[in-house]
């Protein structure tokens, strides 16, 4: 059985969706104040013509490498070296010295020579300068004469570095006085010793090669030859 409602009930049941219209009403027009009023913070109609200096930001500096070296000592806490050259480098410096000479290139030879490069001779003196030597021996003999020949083979160039002549060791050479630890030392046995009936190379030649930047010069040619 529905009991019908009383007249009471309807009358509350109708007075509340009027509330809650009035509520809405009362939400929307106070929004729409507030946009009337704009925003609370401090705004501008016109772009400036000075840059943009945006907000700092606090940016970690990035960390700085000590600069590279050929070689560190044991000691040193941090240090960047600078990759080895490569053994062909080496190979091309000595191949670069032979064509010079055949070619009796005194200025070819130059760009090969460090601005110290000598020869050390057998007496005590001073050793003089390695280009000076040879551009004697380039007017005493016929180094042209040797174009085409096989002056010494690859395979038979020999590689020292600055720890491997640390001690005397029989068929070794000797560790050059002024070899430093980035220095490479070749010995190079030569296959041909004479241009016609002259003596114009020693039967081993060795080189001492510096590094610069991305190849090696002749700092030292150790040689047993002297001029007749």
């Amino acid at each position: 059985m529905i009991r019908p409602s009383s007249r009471s009930s309807l009358s509350q049941a109708g007075r509340r969706p009027r509330r809650v219209i009035e509520w809405s009403v009362a939400v929307v027009v106070a929004a729409c104040g507030s946009r009337a009023r704009g925003p609370s913070f401090a705004t501008t109609t016109d772009v400036p013509d000075a840059p943009r200096r945006p907000d700092g930001v606090v940016v970690d500096p990035s960390p700085e490498l000590p600069p590279s070296l050929d070689v560190a000592e044991p000691s040193s806490s941090l240090v960047a070296l600078k990759p080895p050259l490569p053994v062909k480098a080496a190979r091309s410096a000595v191949a670069a010295f032979f064509r010079a000479v055949v070619a009796e290139d005194t200025e070819g030879l130059s760009d090969l020579l460090t601005p110290d490069a000598n020869a050390p001779n057998k007496s005590r003196g001073v050793a003089p300068g390695l280009l000076d030597v040879w551009r004697g021996r380039l007017r005493h003999f016929r180094y042209r004469a040797l174009a085409g020949e096989a002056l010494y083979q690859e395979s038979d160039i020999e590689f020292y570095r600055y720890d491997d002549l640390e001690t005397l060791v029989p068929g070794r050479p000797l560790r050059p006085v002024e070899m430093t630890r980035a220095d490479l030392l070749l010995r190079v046995p030569m296959l041909v010793v004479r241009a016609g009936s002259d003596r114009v190379f020693g039967d081993d030649i060795l080189f001492l090669l510096r590094r610069d930047r991305d190849r090696f010069r002749i700092r030292q040619l150790v040689e047993d030859f002297q001029l007749p």
